[in-house]
């Protein structure tokens, strides 16, 4: 999961819970488009759409594996020296709405 994050070239934000329930989560499926527009909006560019969206679908991975959101937004800003906590924040932010809305009701 970590080497998908290290494919992001955007940027995060915070917010996140570990999911409490014992079903497993569905899989990240989301909006793609929709996705890289909203990344668009907040001046986030990249050279690989595809893989913008696979490190979009980690982040609920690890979140959906119980990875805090300050834990998550520090991998991105690890993986992706160029970003700031904010910017790591909001991609985070950006991706979970996309692919796991449920996450977001945890926060």
């Amino acid at each position: 999961m970590r080497l998908l994050l290290a494919l992001l070239g955007t940027t995060v934000a915070i917010g996140f819970a570990s999911p409490a329930s014992a079903d497993p989560p569905p899989p990240p499926a989301g909006d793609d488009a929709g996705f890289l527009a909203a990344l668009h909006q907040v001046g986030m560019t990249y050279a690989n759409p595809d893989a913008v969206i696979a490190s979009g679908k980690a982040v609920c991975s690890c979140l959906n594996n119980g990875e805090s959101g300050l834990e998550l937004v520090h991998d991105v800003k690890t993986h992706n020296p160029g970003m700031d906590m904010e910017q790591a924040s909001n991609f985070a932010m950006i991706a979970a709405k996309f692919y796991c809305p449920h996450q977001l009701s945890k926060a």
